[in-house]
């Protein structure tokens, strides 16, 4: 450090000059800036040689804080003299400034000074004053802010302050081991009548730290009986804070005379200190008394684990207040150490059955070591059903590996219906514990990434392959591993492979994560119920029918593929039912073939239900995902299918998925459920939009094609014009095509009795380049209206933008098409909102601008942007505003 600054030191003088050092700027008439430099530097090395120039700046309203920052750290007598010095001759914020600097230096020779200002007046200098007083904290100090504070008729700011300064300073003396001088200052404090209660009750304690343990005692009884509410919250803290034998045998003295509201809170303290005499005084209240007292108590002799409480505890278990004996239960369970395992264990084996009952409620709570062991016995031995049905129950949570055989046992051997499904609830959730990502044979048919199914791709299979053979189940799908196969273009991952032999499709889109394997129970768990159910007949047979269909195990589903199609099994039903329930997509070809196909109504639902849920988990292309909704809501069977499917298929963010939702909407049995599902896809929509590129600019009409003289582009701007008449409707063609889209331009038409166009999924039908398909209208009562060009004609005519209309102005178009659903907006009116259910043929095809037949006239199209798979928004309306809207075609 030294070497620091003599080389600081020694490079100082290059910040003002060669020739220049700080004491040379503060002594010249440089700018502000260089004499603040100056200071600082000062204030790492500066001496008493620059104490004169330093000292001469405490009264310059700019630069005193420098100054006294570079006098603070100095040391020697001649930097605390100028401070003092100073104090004459400042005033106002500059003083308050110099006092705070000499508190800084626990300056002892300027306390008589300080003391004065401090009794002065209540300004910002003896606010200071108090603080600086208080970090000198000497036995002068000390008594000028208690003399300060005695004096009364403090303003409440000032106040503040020398409370805060006395506490301080009390602190301190405490800390110097002065006791009885602390304590006489936390006592004054403690005596204000108009302080913040905060500071009483922080004076209280702090006059408790000073004091021996009789007088704290003391305290805390007349606190704690006393009617001061901030007093006795402060007693109860100091008492936690300082627990032993005083402090217990205090609160334990004062306990039995107490208001049955404070008791409680007490008595929580008494847990955490704990000690024979809070033991006694704990097990008094558990004994009589309120309720909520009773319970509180029996916490506490819990916590503090007093075992001379046990017989009442005992006692209490069977007391006629079910919250009383709860907590006495409770108590039991959880007494530190095993204190209550001889009560319990005694009770395992009681003549009183009810006894037996409890014991095996106490184990399961953790009443006992190994508590399983003692469980399994109880199911074993105890001669009546309540007990043992109770103690498999218990099981299911506690079971280990090595219990499975004793569960299998009482499957088979059950004395009842209770007890055997008991059974198979505890190894149900003990084959769930040990379920697990195991190693399966996994092999990589085919890999591919790219902008999946048609546009640009890479084979990427032995990528994957290696990365399998790694050891990893999860294959990431972004440009990492892969590379950018498809530059500027949404991606996708796709993997088909088998695992044990049984083959899997999985794609997943660019930032996701394929899973190759799922969770299931190991080989051994498989095999036990395989031995098992070699020896089953009757119900324990489905019991364990139903135990391998919860394993996730391919060995298990083979067994159960079989007897769910073989006709001579008995537990053919039960097979079919695991098979609809299985918890991965292996089955879901199996599932799906039920769901359409299945004679018996119960295993159609439940086949339905299953292949819901594993199209969820399936990660399945989504034209076949599509798919296969669409052939479950052909074959629904009844209403609540067709709204089981429905809340499946709200789960797809696809525009397939919404139009299959919509078409719903006209059947009025389940119109609520598809309409939510419509609206919660349409939410999930536009995750991935692309923005169209091949827009015009400039003079570029970037591919867009029309009949001459007809069509050019100006500064971006597409421009239909003819100055004599038009024979027939012109179009000028984009170079790409829309299915899902939303499209934003500003138009206008000259003159505003024009008529013109906007298409959309529209087709050339002549070599001249006439359209055909949608069209959003615009022209002197036409704007906002939708129109099927060459075709359907009249589709959604409504007025409702008309109003929004600036004729002979610019106006702002958008369009929104996405499935089945076209909105339109004019200057952020909401004008089209039209279902047409009618054109499933026409979901996707050209854009193209017109200029309506007739008349000379100029349309101007400015394209400001096209995106493709858009969210589901317009004019500010939400997804369930916008559907709300929709009116179903009608041609």
């Amino acid at each position: 450090m030294l070497r620091f600054i003599t080389i600081l030191a020694l490079l100082c003088p290059l910040a003002f000059g060669a020739a220049t050092g700080p004491l040379d700027v503060l002594n010249s008439d440089a700018p502000y800036a260089e004499k603040a430099e100056a200071c600082r530097l000062l204030s790492i090395h500066g001496g008493p040689e620059a104490v004169e120039a330093l000292a001469a700046l405490l009264t310059d309203e700019k630069l005193s804080h420098m100054a006294r920052m570079a006098l603070e750290p100095m040391p020697g007598e001649a930097a605390g003299a100028a401070l003092r010095a100073a104090l004459d001759k400042t005033e106002g914020v500059l003083k308050a400034g110099v006092v705070h600097s000499l508190g800084m230096r626990r300056d002892t020779q300027a306390v008589p000074a300080l003391a004065a200002i401090l009794a002065a007046d209540e300004s910002d200098a003896a606010q200071a004053a108090a603080a600086a007083l208080a970090r000198i904290a000497s036995p002068e100090a000390i008594n000028a802010l208690k003399g300060r504070l005695e004096s009364g008729n403090l303003a409440p700011a000032m106040l503040a302050a020398v409370c805060d300064a006395l506490f301080k300073g009390a602190e301190a003396l405490l800390a110097r081991n002065e006791k009885t001088q602390a304590a006489e200052c936390f006592d004054l404090l403690a005596g204000v009548g108009n302080a913040p209660s905060e500071v009483r009750s922080a004076a209280w304690r702090g006059a408790a730290l000073a004091r021996g343990d009789s007088d704290r005692a003391a305290m805390l009884a007349a606190a704690i009986q006393g009617d001061d509410a901030a007093l006795f919250a402060a007693a109860l803290r100091t008492a936690r804070e300082l627990c032993g034998e005083s402090t217990s045998a205090a609160l334990s003295a004062i306990l039995p005379n107490l208001a049955p509201e404070r008791k409680i809170p007490v008595i929580e303290a008494l847990g955490e200190c704990g000690g024979d005499v809070a033991g006694t005084a704990l097990k008094t209240e558990a004994m009589d008394g309120p309720v909520d007292i009773r319970i509180a108590a029996l916490r506490a002799l819990t916590r503090i684990g007093h075992k001379p409480a046990l017989p009442l505890i005992a006692e209490l278990i069977w007391s006629d207040d079910a919250a009383l004996a709860q907590a006495a239960r409770n108590s039991l369970s959880f007494f530190p150490d095993g204190g209550g395992d001889d009560i319990v264990t005694a009770m395992l084996g009681d003549n009183k059955p009810e006894a037996r009952l409890l014991a095996v409620q106490l184990v399961a709570k953790g009443a006992l070591e190994n508590p399983a062991e003692h469980l399994m016995a109880a199911a074993e031995k105890d001669d009546k059903e309540e007990v043992r049905v109770a103690a498999i129950e218990a099981l299911r949570t506690l079971a280990k590996p090595e219990h499975r055989p004793g569960l299998l046992g009482h499957l088979l051997g059950a004395r009842s219906p209770k007890e055997m499904k008991a059974a198979e609830t505890a190894l149900a959730a003990l084959g769930a514990r040990q379920m697990t990502v195991t190693a399966g044979e996994l092999a990589v048919q085919q890999a591919l990434y790219g902008a999946l199914p048609d546009g640009p791709m890479a084979d990427v299979t032995e990528k994957v392959a290696k990365a399998v053979a790694a050891g990893a189940t999860t294959i990431a799908a972004n440009n990492g591993p892969f590379g950018d196969t498809a530059p500027g273009l949404f991606k996708k991952l796709r993997v088909d492979y088998t695992l044990n032999g049984a083959p899997f499709s999985r794609t997943v889109a660019e930032g996701e994560s394929i899973n190759l394997q799922t969770p299931s129970a190991p080989d051994a768990v498989v095999d036990a119920y395989l031995d098992a159910l070699a020896k089953a007949k009757g119900e324990p047979k489905l019991a364990l029918v139903r135990l391998l269909g919860s394993t996730g195990n391919a060995k298990a589903l083979e067994l159960l593929l079989k007897a769910a199609f073989d006709s001579q099994d008995d537990a053919r039903e039960t097979a079919l039912r695991a098979v609809c329930e299985w918890p991965t997509p292996a089955v879901l070809p199996t599932v799906l073939e039920l769901a359409k196909t299945s004679a018996d109504p119960v295993i159609k639902t439940l086949a339905l239900r299953g292949a819901v849920r594993l199209l969820g988990q399936s990660q399945m292309d989504m034209p076949e995902l599509i798919g296969n909704y669409a052939a479950l809501l052909e074959s629904a069977g009844d209403i609540g299918d067709r709204k089981l499917t429905l809340s499946g298929l709200a789960q797809v963010p696809s525009a397939d998925a919404l139009e299959m939702a919509l078409r719903e909407t006209v059947n009025e049995a389940v119109k609520p459920e598809a309409l939510r599902a419509a609206v919660t896809i349409a939410k999930n929509l536009g995750k991935t939009p692309r923005m169209e590129t091949a827009l015009p600019a400039g003079t570029d009409p970037a591919g867009w094609l029309g009949n001459d003289p007809y069509w050019s582009v100006t500064d971006g701007t597409i421009v239909g014009h003819s100055d004599t008449t038009i024979p027939k409707n012109e179009f000028f063609w984009a170079p790409f095509e829309v299915r899902d889209f939303y499209m934003v331009l500003d138009v206008k038409l000259d003159p505003p009795t024009a008529n013109a166009g906007i298409q959309f999924r529209s087709k050339r039908v002549d070599d001249h380049g006439q359209a055909q398909g949608y069209q959003a209208d615009m022209g002197q009562d036409v704007w906002g209206r939708l129109y099927h060009e060459h075709g359907r004609g009249k589709l959604d005519w409504t007025d409702r933008a008309d109003a929004a209309v600036k004729p002979g102005e610019w106006n702002r178009y958008e369009i929104l098409a996405v499935g089945p659903a076209i909105w339109t907006a004019l200057n952020g009116t909401l004008g089209v909102a039209f279902l047409d259910l009618n054109g499933i043929d026409e979901r996707g095809g050209g854009v193209s601008v017109q200029i309506h037949g007739g008349p000379p006239q100029t349309v101007h199209y400015r394209i400001e942007r096209l995106v493709h798979d858009p969210e589901v928004t317009l004019a500010g309306l939400t997804p369930e505003q916008l559907i709300a809207e929709l009116k179903v075609s009608e041609n």
